[in-house]
């Protein structure tokens, strides 16, 4: 891990960006978790309904309130881990992008006896393919690291009101 800390220098960087990024992946997850109290919520009205707890025209009232509260909070998510993977990948790809360039500068102050000892394929993929895994490593690990931790740190489903 000693080996990533190289990468600090870029999340400092980007770290405005990365916080926007944070900021609604949990946005995101926070609409996620209001959706599984409201299908309780249907099942129970329905049982209801069943057992002739309540009127038809409030159950219908109830079921449509709540169906519009999943729809609501579905698209609000769906349009939040948009932004999160929009906002997250393009920071990765500018890290990638970083990277390739300082590897390329570094390689312009070798010397003319490191490039007969090497050859050119090997170094070209150090560019190309290993700077992508860089990068797909600095895209998940923050994206999914950022769920799972807004998962465990929220109580359980969220009710709007």
């Amino acid at each position: 891990m000693k080996e990533l800390r190289h990468l600090n220098k870029y999340f400092r960087k980007y770290w405005l960006k990365l916080f926007v990024g944070i900021i609604i992946t949990i946005i995101a997850r926070v609409f996620q978790l209001v959706m599984p109290s409201y299908v309780n919520k249907i099942i129970t009205v329905v049982e209801q309904f069943l057992n002739a707890a309540i009127a038809k025209t409030e159950a219908t009232s109830l079921l449509l309130e709540y169906i519009l509260i999943i729809v609501g909070a579905a698209l609000l998510s769906g349009f939040f881990t948009f932004l999160m993977r929009q906002t997250i990948i393009n920071v990765s790809r500018y890290i990638e992008y970083d990277l390739k360039n300082e590897i390329f500068d570094h390689y312009q102050n070798l010397s003319l006896n490191f490039y007969k000892k090497n050859r050119t394929g090997d170094l070209m993929n150090r560019i190309s393919e290993d700077v992508n895994q860089v990068r797909m490593y600095a895209d998940p690990a923050i994206m999914y690291g950022i769920q799972t931790l807004t998962l465990f740190a929220c109580p359980g489903p969220i009710n709007v009101y």
